[in-house]
């Protein structure tokens, strides 16, 4: 009997060897032919009325040099700081009566069409049905031209400073100094829409009617390509004019008189940003970009109906819609790889060069990709091999030969895309499999071993780390002055053999225990050590120095540290990317840029934990693990970069709830005044959730007093004299403002309280004392001299006492 089972045995082994082997050719079998790309997501940020943007329509969108953002609508004119919106609402027109212009509150119309910065800092505003407004040091002024009724389309200022006004009426020429204006070509019908000038200086008209250029005091018409009638798009590109008619797009090289289409039909909006790529909105509603190739790729997310497209100095793009608000869209940094076909929008945990420029990618849990060089993707499933296919870690040896560790406590070895078990430790526990100089280390749950192969991968000896019993191990680093760095739960430990030679703990000065990743810096001798909460270690010189959200870190948890060729360290955590743009001159404090959602990196969550969340491959590229697929950067497409320099402002001063003017920064205090509150801003039109101020008043604070998020100060009294009032601003990771908002406050005492005058009264009350009190003695001694009927005598007449009668 015994003789007839051992047969069947082998013919069921063989039959599941079988089985086993033509799913695992199935499954090789599943490669994607075309290459798949990689998406890019523009980070978006809508705006509405529920954040404070006037309800209607935005038709234009225009950055002062201060740095703030104004925004015309149908609804009003609003002012924003990256946090909140100020509106200023339209006059009536029946106010329009001063013809100098009088001073008001707000701009002509709430129905504002078009806005304008002139070279001296004037904010020009062109209204549908008010004509033009112009806003100068802090109040609106209304300008007759046109009657005060035109509508203002398009609003432009010429090389020799003249503005040129393109209403419904005709174009104007306007001495922005003098505000005086003259007509150069009036019209009837739907007048002038567009404005340009080329490299020359001359300036170009566009509008329904056609397309022509200023040539002295009139306009020269300009022959549109195939008899078209209609310019609805003008921009200076270069030494070109981008031209749009209601059919297509163009290039217009105005010295050779040259048109070229670009193949974009129905164009309605452009913007082009600081690379010099355009934006090109549709009448469809659809939004396309160039690429750094020069093809033009459609961004889905921006199909909102776009009335108006800029880009501010902080590389934003602001896309204004009919009816969805306002957008804040950032070009995306990060390609995503989250194709729902190939299961690869499940939780990334980790990323591995194949050695032959492709990548694999394994998920939990989903099937193992391999990306090769080519751009296919081929999914490889695990769990007829390996019993699940939730990976923990990924490894490729020195023959190439993958190795898979799963959080199911199986470790896997795949030689030719063929998935082989090779061990398993009990209880299920993550195994972590990492090598160390052609040797295996294996890490499941609080234990580390060290294992010996033969050629085929099956393990011929395995040697528990004792001395790492009880830590788990999320990463193994060589150490420059020999052994390993062990990176885990208990810190990070350096073991040469198997005897702990040094130790970072929080004994030692370590921010936290939970030690996730570690970064050796051969050139300083620097060790950097991420936490999970406790934020960056620097180890230098047998000192540590901590980083973390409150001196200059914007995430409290790293998962792992990469470093590009510019000698930048980039930081991945639970708030996206950080980059730190000079470690090196890294102090008390350090400088950190984060990436996340605005850039393209949807979801910003990296997901962390385990040993090869993130990469470099060999182009130089990083990838990410994220909760949700797999993300990837370019370092060389990110500049050398700084945290911005915030702009602070004081935007209102008020005592005791009422409005004050500060004339020239200058603001003066009625005696005895109470309850100073002064709000204060800065500029942040990106991540206005990360700014910080701080302030002080001389007289008053001793030192610079940290604000945090907050924008308002109350002083219930000032103390008499001259004061300072300064305030400064910077975002996480940046420095503080170079230039400080100032505010000069007098508060004079009155003239009853001045020291002078009560010195003077306590004088002059002395003298009369001493005076009356020498009066007194005088007196005394000339009646002493008396005889006594005479003192008695008078001493009755001084104090009125009268004899009685006999």
């Amino acid at each position: 009997m015994a003789e007839m089972e051992e047969p069947i045995a082998r013919i069921r082994g063989a039959i599941r060897r079988l089985a086993l082997t033509i799913a695992i050719l199935a499954a090789c079998a599943c490669a994607w032919a075309s290459p798949t790309q990689l998406e890019s997501r523009s980070g978006v940020r809508v705006f509405t009325d529920e954040d404070g943007l006037p309800p209607s329509g935005v038709n234009a969108v225009v950055q002062s040099r201060d740095g703030y953002l104004w925004i015309g609508t149908f609804g009003g004119l609003a002012r924003f700081d990256g946090l909140s919106f100020t509106v200023f609402k339209g006059q009536s027109a029946l106010r329009l009566s001063d013809p100098e212009g009088g001073q008001y509150a707000g701009p002509a119309s709430d129905r504002i069409l078009a806005l304008y910065e002139d070279d001296a800092g004037r904010l020009w505003i062109g209204t549908q049905d008010a004509g033009l407004s112009v806003f100068e040091r802090g109040s609106f002024r209304h300008l007759s031209v046109c009657g005060g009724v035109c509508l203002v389309n398009d609003i432009l200022q010429g090389p020799d400073k003249a503005l040129w006004v393109a209403t419904n009426r005709g174009l104007l020429k306007m001495d922005p100094a003098s505000q005086r204006a003259v007509w150069i070509q009036r019209v009837e019908g739907s007048g002038y829409s567009r404005l340009a000038s080329d490299k020359q200086g001359r300036i170009y008209v566009g509008g329904y009617g056609g397309l022509w250029v200023v040539v002295g005091q009139k306009l020269e018409s300009i022959s549109l390509p195939d008899a078209q009638t209609s310019t609805v798009l003008l921009k200076r590109s270069d030494d070109e004019l981008l031209v749009g008619t209601l059919r297509d797009l163009y290039r217009y090289d105005p010295v050779r008189r040259q048109w070229r289409a670009l193949g974009i039909g129905r164009p309605a909006y452009a913007a082009r940003s600081a690379d010099g790529q355009w934006w090109i909105s549709l009448e469809s509603g659809q939004v396309l970009r160039q690429d750094g190739m020069g093809a033009w790729r459609d961004v889905p997310e921006l199909a909102v109906g776009t009335t108006s497209l800029t880009w501010d100095d902080e590389g934003n793009l602001w896309v204004g819609s009919g009816s969805k608000g306002l957008l804040r869209v950032r070009k995306p940094l990060f390609g995503l790889l989250a194709a729902p076909h190939l299961q690869a929008n499940v939780a990334g945990r980790a990323v591995i060069s194949d050695g032959l420029g492709g990548l694999w990618f394994g998920s939990d849990c989903g099937p193992l990709l391999h990306r090769r060089h080519d751009g296919t993707i081929q999914k490889l499933p695990l769990e007829p091999a390996l019993e699940n296919d939730c990976v923990n870690s990924l490894l490729l040896d020195r023959q190439g030969v993958l190795w898979v560790g799963t959080s199911g406590g199986v470790l896997g070895r795949i030689a030719d895309d063929e998935p082989r078990q090779i061990a398993a430790w009990p209880n299920g526990t993550s195994v972590h499999m990492q090598d160390d100089q052609g040797r295996y280390l294996v890490s499941s749950g609080d234990s580390t071993f060290e294992l010996e192969t033969d050629a085929e991968g099956r393990i011929v000896a395995r040697r528990r780390i004792d001395a790492l019993g009880g830590m788990n191990i999320n990463s193994v680093v060589a150490a420059a002055n020999g052994g390993r760095w062990f990176v885990g739960d208990r810190g990070v430990f350096r073991l040469v053999g198997a005897k702990v030679v040094e130790q970072w703990t929080t004994r030692e000065g370590l921010s936290s225990r939970f030690a996730r990743a570690l970064y050796r810096d051969d050139k300083t001798g620097t060790l950097w050590v991420g936490t999970y909460g406790g934020g960056l270690n620097r180890i230098r010189d047998g000192k540590v120095q901590r980083y973390d959200s409150h001196n200059g870190l914007i995430d409290d948890t790293v998962s792992c540290i990469l470093a590009d060729d510019r000698g930048r360290l980039w930081l991945a955590g639970n708030r996206g990317v950080a980059l730190l743009p000079a470690p090196q001159e890294a102090a008390v404090g350090i400088e950190s840029i984060g990436y996340s959602a605005s850039d393209g990196l949807v979801p910003a969550e990296i997901n962390g934990g385990v040993p090869f969340a993130c990469h470099r491959d060999a182009q130089g590229r990083f990838w990410f693990s994220l909760v949700e697929g797999f993300a990837v950067i370019d370092p060389a497409d990110v500049p050398q970069v700084r945290a911005v320099s915030l702009r602070p402002h004081i935007e209102h001063v008020s005592v005791a709830g009422r409005a004050q003017d500060a004339v020239g920064s200058t603001l003066t205090l009625k005696s005895f005044a109470r309850n100073l509150e002064i709000r204060y801003t800065a500029i942040n039109l990106t991540r206005p959730q990360e700014t910080r101020f701080r302030f002080r008043l001389s007289g008053f604070d001793q030192d610079w007093v940290e604000a945090g998020q907050n924008r308002s100060i109350l002083y219930p009294s000032i103390p008499w004299g001259e004061h300072l009032f300064e305030v400064q601003a910077r975002t996480e990771g940046g420095p503080w403002s170079a230039v400080s908002a100032k505010l000069r406050i007098l508060h004079p005492q009155p003239w009853y309280q001045r020291p002078w005058l009560w010195m003077l009264a306590t004088s002059l009350g002395l003298l009369v004392l001493v005076g009356g009190t020498r009066l007194e003695k005088s007196r005394s001694s000339s009646e002493s001299e008396q005889p006594s009927a005479v003192r008695a005598a008078a001493r009755q007449k001084r104090f009125g006492i009268r004899k009685p009668p006999n």
